[in-house]
């Protein structure tokens, strides 16, 4: 008998602890967001996007027209092969071969200048977006906030209700319109 009186009476004073430890219990508040979708979707994004395409197309009309003043050197040179002597047509071929791979090292130049360019201002955005998505967080109670983005695969499914991606877009949108393609 007393070991049936000992585990009620466990069982009686269990249950209000657990149910009191229950009230008191953490409950998260939860959030996801598509950073890339964000990123993508925003003002200054754009900003982005059109400064990397006017000067990729600089670069490239200047780079165009250097190699098109190299094939008319290689053309001439080739025309004046039988008037040259032999010594005079290497050098000449040697130089025209040093100016072609000057001008793929400074194409390859070009396009490595840009890339950094480029990630410098993409993490001009990022960065305002981790503020955006910090004052979201702050002013609804968020503990954790997830990405959702395709490329990221981090969240399988979410109720819409947590996405908070087009108010973070909103944000951003009015914290940065444009970013700067120049060194900083």
């Amino acid at each position: 008998m007393k070991i049936k009186h000992i585990a009620a009476l466990l069982i009686l004073f269990s249950l209000p602890v657990s149910a009191a430890f229950a009230q008191d219990a953490f409950k998260p508040v939860i959030a996801v967001i598509d950073i890339n979708g964000v990123e993508r979707q925003s003002v200054a994004w754009d900003s982005l996007r059109q400064q990397v395409e006017s000067r990729r197309a600089a670069y490239q009309e200047q780079l165009a027209g250097r190699e098109k003043e190299l094939q008319e050197k290689g053309q001439e040179l080739q025309s004046q092969q039988t008037l040259l002597d032999s010594e005079v047509l290497k050098a000449r071929e040697d130089e025209l071969r040093t100016q072609v791979a000057q001008l793929r090292q400074q194409a390859i130049d070009v396009k490595k200048t840009l890339d950094k360019l480029y990630a410098s201002a993409r993490r001009q955005i990022r960065d305002a977006l981790v503020v955006v998505v910090n004052e979201i967080a702050a002013e609804k109670g968020i503990h954790l906030i997830l990405n959702m983005s395709r490329q990221d695969q981090t969240v399988a499914y979410a109720d819409n209700r947590l996405n908070i991606s087009q108010e973070a877009l909103e944000r951003l949108n009015g914290k940065i319109q444009s970013v700067s393609l120049d060194t900083q």
